[in-house]
């Protein structure tokens, strides 16, 4: 448990340091709901997600936790560069199995506005063994499935 707060830590961290750009406010898109109200959603975990990821700027998401899966739909804040996505990512990734660690797995989608851009898919298992240190970054990431949506 210690490992994982501190690998939670170093990631918010790791995002802090990394995260800045100007403010794209001129977005028309509005999003429907920043919590999906589905029937089957758990909405105390979909709010707890979404609230985490608004205080790091992401406020612009739509979070949805059923008992398959955490989805995370969010519009990408300006970065400075590739390297900062990937550490949104890990961060969405991160949040979503320590808030839902009996979902089967987080899927993650970026956007654009309303373009999508990619899908980034992950059993929640592989996330939370790499939080507690039972995986190498190398085998996470050869389980994680990157698509591009464009």
């Amino acid at each position: 448990m210690k490992k994982r707060t501190i690998a939670i830590i170093g990631i918010v961290l790791l995002f802090l340091l990394f995260s800045g750009g100007e403010d794209d406010s001129s977005s028309s898109a509005e999003w429907d709901s920043m919590v999906s109200d589905s029937y089957d959603v758990d909405r105390a975990a979909s709010m707890s997600i979404y609230e985490s990821l608004a205080f790091q700027g992401i406020d612009d998401a739509i979070v949805e936790v059923t008992e398959e899966h955490v989805l995370v739909k969010y519009d990408q804040p300006p970065v400075k560069s590739d390297t900062d996505a990937l550490i949104i990512w890990f961060y969405i990734m991160g949040i979503a199995a320590e808030t839902a660690p009996d979902t089967d797995e987080v899927i993650i989608e970026m956007y654009d506005g309303t373009e999508p851009l990619y899908e980034v898919t992950a059993q929640t298992s592989d996330i939370r063994d790499y939080l507690d240190s039972y995986m190498t970054l190398e085998d996470f990431k050869a389980k994680v499935d990157v698509r591009a949506v464009m």
